[in-house]
């Protein structure tokens, strides 16, 4: 397969229901510490999400570098406290590829890129009619706060602004406390529900849309636009194990903005 330089800027995303991972990878990749955290969970469906979540990020990391999944071990530290199992999580086997995650109950997605990345997924609120806007609880800055109370649909966009920054907290370009300060009015609004939002935050590519089938929002940031794929999409991507390069190529038959 040819690789193109423009495709391993991309991040390759995936997103799925817990029961469409479950299909095609084994439960037996995750490692004593991440099923120690998920046999701590009370709610079934908390630890199905959080359970696939952890596998699929290795089916992402293996459709980009060539290693099988089976090989990939994810780890977290967290630069404050020092204390492994949270915080930025990486692969000990190639630390030159970048992982992110995120999960809610029914659906997760996940990511793998030669550069920083981050996702964040959420459920979608419920249609527009009587809801009320969202405000600083989303670390909303003024003016994101005047665009959300003037929206037809009030509470999606005000989930948008969260998804994208807690997407830059993840690319280590902004910080949880400090969400208000960043301010997302000016970027760009889809003019359909459903529809796909690309913008740009700095030298990150800022994308988001809305799963109508998962009911479900999601975004991403990355160096380049993402490409988006289902589980099977990753099963029949092409091996290429060089270092730096990208299994993405323009003709893989994945969803892109």
């Amino acid at each position: 397969m040819r690789m193109c330089r423009r495709a391993a800027l991309r991040p390759l995303v995936a997103v799925a229901t817990p029961d469409e991972v479950f299909q095609g990878c084994d439960p037996g990749l995750l490692s004593a510490g991440e099923r120690a955290r998920s046999a701590s969970m009370r709610d079934p469906a908390d630890r199905a999400a959080y359970e696939a979540a952890h596998l699929l990020v290795r089916r992402c990391a293996a459709a980009l570098t060539g290693r099988p999944a089976a090989e990939l071990m994810v780890r977290q530290w967290c630069a404050t406290c020092g204390v492994t199992g949270h915080g930025r999580p990486s692969l000990t086997e190639v630390p030159g590829v970048h992982v992110s995650w995120a999960h809610t109950r029914g659906a997760v997605v996940a990511t793998a890129a030669w550069h920083p990345v981050g996702v964040d997924v959420e459920r979608m609120p419920a249609a527009p009619a009587g809801v009320a806007a969202p405000g600083p609880a989303l670390g909303l800055s003024p003016a994101e706060q005047r665009r959300v109370a003037a929206a037809v649909d009030p509470a999606l966009l005000g989930l948008r602004y969260w998804v994208r920054k807690e997407c830059l907290v993840k690319v280590g370009v902004a910080t949880l406390a400090g969400l208000h300060e960043v301010d997302l009015s000016r970027l760009a609004r889809p003019r359909r529900r459903h529809g796909w939002s690309v913008s740009r935050y700095g030298d990150h590519r800022l994308v988001d849309w809305c799963d109508p089938d998962r009911r479900v929002l999601i975004a991403v940031a990355g160096a380049g636009p993402p490409v988006v794929c289902s589980v099977a999409d990753l099963a029949r991507m092409g091996v290429d194990s060089r270092p730096g390069a990208s299994n993405i190529s323009d003709g893989d038959q994945c969803e892109q903005p």
